[in-house]
């Protein structure tokens, strides 16, 4: 795996009432392979070592998500905590096509994003978390089922989880439409042009659809052992709440919270002030209590 050190793109203080410690939000590509992955590294102010945590985005959602993996990010660094979120194949920020954005890929890039931080900030190896949201749920809970991994606590927002991934079924519109967009896929092009409900116009290559049939993120689940945060908004409609429950019945140790008025947008994509304090500070003091 090669990392590229340092290309640094925008370099931002922030200081603001709402949080007790400025941060330095930096803006980096990380070179894995040959692939250049864009990602922000946010650094609250103080001596390091600090405690990290990765943030993995969701489908097609990017390191921003629309301000509201930034919002995260500020709240961890409020209870003194690093963190690196970045764009997957695709999305965001990313140059990549988005026909690279399936599953191994952007495990390696999560991957490849703690390796840059551990490297070069001033990071605790013995506090590392990963938190994931929908799709990076689903990368959360594969990467902490890897034997030897690094992290001692894990948190999900609505996390993609079934096994087979037969919700990306429900969510492409039921089976016939699946059939149909895996055909085109498995065609000469290797792609299907897909509308996400949200008018996304995705290009979901055959490795995509093989890669989450073949995903099972719950299997080996038992290899982590650290505290867990599943939370779950209860207007969600997108990731259903048996999926939720789903990963909580895997991992009994696991705290569910439900999340009242939430849907699969969390207050990302909504002016929601309660689910966005909800959201950000359970994330935040969940990390805080168990790095």
């Amino acid at each position: 795996m090669l990392l590229t050190r340092t290309l640094l793109a925008a370099t931002i203080t922030v200081a603001s009432a709402a949080f007790a410690l400025a941060e330095t939000s930096t803006d980096v590509t990380i070179q894995n392979g040959n692939r250049a992955v864009p990602a922000t590294v946010v650094v609250p102010d103080g001596e390091g070592p600090f405690p990290a945590v990765v943030i993995n985005h969701g489908h097609g959602g990017g390191r921003q998500e629309n301000g509201g993996l930034g919002r995260i990010a500020s709240a961890l660094a409020e209870q003194g905590i690093l963190s690196v979120r970045m764009d997957f194949p695709g999305s965001g920020d990313s140059t990549e096509p988005f026909t690279e954005g399936y599953l191994s890929n952007m495990i390696s890039d999560s991957n490849a994003s703690l390796a840059y931080v551990l490297e070069n900030y001033e990071v605790d190896a013995e506090r590392l978390g990963i938190f994931g949201y929908s799709m990076g749920g689903r990368i959360a809970l594969t990467i902490a089922g890897t034997a030897d991994q690094p992290y001692k606590a894990v948190a999900l927002l609505a996390p993609s989880a079934d096994p087979g991934g037969p919700m990306s079924v429900a969510f492409m519109g039921g089976q016939a439409e699946y059939d149909r967009l895996y055909a085109e896929a498995s065609g000469p092009q290797g792609y299907a042009t897909y509308t996400t409900q949200f008018g996304q116009i995705q290009q979901l290559s055959k490795r995509w659809y093989d890669e989450m049939t073949a995903s099972e993120p719950l299997d080996a689940i038992g290899n982590f052992s650290g505290p867990m945060l599943i939370l779950h908004g209860d207007q969600d409609t997108v990731v259903p709440a048996s999926v939720a429950e789903m990963v909580k019945a895997a991992y009994p140790a696991a705290t569910l919270t439900t999340i009242p008025d939430a849907d699969h947008g969390y207050g990302f994509y909504s002016d929601q002030p309660k689910v966005t304090e909800t959201v950000d500070t359970s994330i935040a003091t969940f990390f805080a209590e168990n790095l």
